[in-house]
This record gives C-alpha cells, structure tokens and sequence, in this order.
C-alpha cells in the first residue's frame, strides 16, 4: 500500500510510517466480543444534528435483541443476516437532535450482557472531503503551519476522523483501516511529524471545520478526510458513473503517465474509501481533485464529474434510509495553474469541465453545488512543485463562504467570482479588469483566466 505522503506520488521522497491496523479499529479493543461495532462509531464522534437523523449500527454473532440508549432513550434493533458479513448485522436509527455538548451513548446486547460505551459523542454537522493530493496535503505543510498547529486546541468541538488509504474490486461496507479514530485537533492529530503518516490530516479540511466553527458557533463540527494522492476521478466514481459516460475510456498515454501516480482501476476508491460510509449520515462533501485527469480530453470530466456527485447523493440517500439529503450540498475547488507535471494548456479545459461546461456553479447540472475558485493563488516556489500550493487557509475560508451560501443557504453571503465588474483597454496595450465587491480578496494579479471563442465557427 502506497504512503499517506500526498506528494510522492509526484517523485518526491519522504520517510513515512506505515502501521498496520487490526481489520476494524475496534477489534482491537473487542477482541473475542459478540457484540461490535462499524469502524467508525468511537469515542469522541460526531452524528450528524438534525433535522436529520444519525444511523448507528454495527455487528453481533446471536440473534438477541440489541439497545442503543442515547440521551435516556432506547433504541431496540433485531439484527439480520446480510450478503457481506459473516455476522449478523443491527441498525437503528437516532430521532433528530440539535446540536449538543459531550454525552455517551451505550450499545448492549440483551442476552451476553455485553455493553459497548461511546464517550464524548457530539452532535454536529458531518463533512466528507476527499480527492487527490491537494486534499490529502498535509497541515504541516500550509503556510503559518506552525500557527495553524498552535491554535488546534482552541477547537475541542471539531472532531477528525482519517481513512486509510486501500483499494477493493467489490464495494466494502465497512472500513478496512483507519489512519486516526475519532479524535479532537491537536499538532499531533493533525500530523506534526512528518515522518509518521499514521498521524494525518487533510488541511484544506480541517481548515475548513475552523471556518465553520467559528461562523456557525455551538455547532460541533465533524470531518471525514478520505483521499489518496495522483489518484483520478474515475477510482472515486461507481461503476454506474463510468457506464453513464460511453465516450470515456483510458488513452495510452494517459494511462502511461497515471501508473506512477497512484490506483488506475475504475471504482476501487469508491468500494473502499466511499461506499462503507454510505450508512453514516453527513451534512455534505467537498473535493479537491482533478491533477490527475488533465491528460485526457476535458469532456470526459465533463460528464464523469456531475454524475459523480449525483452518484454519491443518490447513494448516502438510499444507505442512510433517507436520513442524509438527497441533495447534499457538494462544494469543490477549482484546479490552480501549474506547469507540473502537466503542461498549463491542459488545465485551462479541465477548470471548465468542472463546471460541467458553464463556467460557473450552482448550474442546472450541478444544482446545490459551491466551487472554492483558486487560480489566484499559484505557488510556483512551493517545495512540493507547483502543482501543490501551500495556500490552503484560502481555499479553506472560500469554501466556507459556499458552504454558507448553498447548505446554510444564507442569502447575503457573496461566495461566487470574484467577478469582474469593468473591463476597459489601455493606451499602453493592456487590459484593466475591475472587479465587483466580494468576501474573496484576490491574491495573485498576476494570474487569471480569458475563455476564448472564435466566432467564426
């Protein structure tokens, strides 16, 4: 299995620690127990607030009645014997609470007498981020790190939960490992030590859960960070996506290029590190992804990116028993420029193709979606290549502002452009461009972007 290093896949070498879980994280603290749980039911979690309702379900070996107790009340589940498990499997689902402070949660199977405690539980708002190596780009890498570290402790209501990275041909229903537990932010959590990547977060999603914390208040905020480097959109997609594209098909000489980056393979991503969250109701998903799919023609991502999406709502909908929204909100974050590995004029496409071809987003193909734009924010000195810049806190606070203005749907808040509001020429030969009011201050004025159509055609 490759390291949780997001930028080797880019030729970049650093020492990294792989350590090996037990099958599920809680086997092994259970080890020999009848009773169990799902792998991401722990200590210091968060279950989504309402006006949805969390799913908490897990595995028992006897048919007896378990109990899920949550803020006094009891909640019965007869388990049943499923395709996947060898053990029979339960599942109840919570009523609707607002968000709350630290409670248990007990699980207990009526004839073992077994008892499982969860402590610290939170109800919140749940996000999912994933993507390639931008998204897994480590906290200790952003700019003002060392700030970013110090501050982790000011945040006990953000909790962080890390997928491991691994493949599988068939969907999982459970997770195979997992990097971190349920955890709250610290300089550990977050993964100072570059060396061991056992310790890992993503920083454009924690950065995220701060900007979200601090707008939103006693709202806990839980993040799910599942990602793996040089990896394209096509592993991250169910096979239906796939067939839902006739035209898409790997090019030789995409495929020669992809093969020292990451998995190739159509879903393997999505059977591992997406499908066994299915049961586990979230507020939305954010991606940061697209690197990888630059050399290949930009139509493909045209069409496998909003089907994506719809893919994945369809599919938490129907696994969570309706109880995550149909239409969650999906933010994601436009490509910046760079000219590694890829040559710039693929990039210029594939941002479009984001869009499933508007230019913009929410788009009647892409309704209740929010784009973070960053082809402000190059990095061309950056120690992990330009391809990987270190501007997460503003990628992070745009997609905030998205989040606000689309799952929050706060009406004032401006999250889209900035856009341009005078264009005029120069005596000089130059172009002046004029922009609108907006939240986004614009970082670089050395970069943007002119859509070109020959009117001829």
């Amino acid at each position: 299995m490759a390291s949780k290093n997001p930028f080797l896949a880019y030729g970049l070498t650093v020492h990294s620690l792989i350590l090996t879980y037990c099958l599920f994280s809680w086997a092994c603290l259970t080890s020999g127990s009848n009773l169990r749980l799902a792998s991401y039911y722990t200590d210091h979690m968060v279950l989504q607030r309402e006006p949805n309702s969390a799913v908490i379900w897990g595995y028992v070996d006897q048919t007896q009645v378990i109990t899920v107790k949550v803020k006094g009340k009891s909640y019965p589940a007869i388990p049943e014997k499923v395709s996947y498990s060898v053990s029979l499997v339960w599942r109840v689902v919570l009523d609707p609470s607002p968000p709350s402070g630290s409670l248990n949660i007990t699980v207990s199977a009526a004839d073992s007498g077994e008892t499982i405690t969860l402590k610290d539980v939170l109800y919140g708002d749940v996000w999912v981020c994933s993507g390639q190596s931008n998204m897994a780009f480590n906290v200790p890498y952003v700019f003002n790190a060392s700030e970013v570290l110090k501050d982790a402790s000011n945040h006990p209501d953000i909790r962080l939960l890390a997928v491991n990275e691994t493949e599988s041909v068939s969907p999982l229903h459970d997770l195979k490992s997992l990097y971190i537990q349920w955890s709250r932010p610290s300089p550990e959590t977050l993964g100072v030590d570059p060396s061991d990547y056992f310790l890992y977060f993503s920083a454009v999603c924690y950065l995220f859960g701060v900007e979200m914390s601090k707008h939103l208040g006693q709202v806990p905020i839980g993040l799910i960070s599942s990602n793996w480097g040089g990896t394209p959109i096509q592993e991250w997609s169910a096979p239906e996506v796939i067939d839902s594209c006739p035209s898409y098909k790997f090019s030789k000489e995409f495929t020669s290029k992809a093969k020292a980056r990451g998995p190739q393979n159509n879903s393997t991503l999505w059977n591992a590190m997406i499908h066994p969250l299915l049961n586990f109701t979230i507020k939305g998903a954010l991606w940061y992804q697209g690197e990888a799919n630059t050399g290949e023609p930009a139509y493909h991502y045209a069409c496998l990116f909003p089907n994506m999406i719809q893919s994945w709502r369809k599919q938490w909908f129907q696994g969570t028993g309706g109880n995550t929204d149909e239409a969650f909100a999906f933010g994601f974050v436009q490509l910046c420029t760079s000219n590694v590995p890829f040559n710039d004029t693929n990039f210029a496409p594939l941002r479009w193709a984001q869009t499933a071809d508007y230019g913009y987003v929410p788009n009647p193909s892409m309704k209740n979606v929010f784009m973070a734009v960053s082809i402000d924010l190059p990095d061309p000195t950056s120690p992990f290549h330009a391809i990987h810049p270190r501007y997460k806190q503003d990628v992070a606070y745009r997609l905030s502002l998205g989040a606000r203005g689309v799952a929050y749907h706060e009406k004032d808040t401006q999250y889209q452009g900035p856009f341009p509001d005078k264009v005029c020429s120069l005596n000089s030969g130059a172009i002046r461009v004029d922009y609108a009011f907006s939240n986004i201050t614009i970082v670089s004025d050395d970069v943007f972007e002119v859509s070109y159509h020959d009117i001829s055609e």
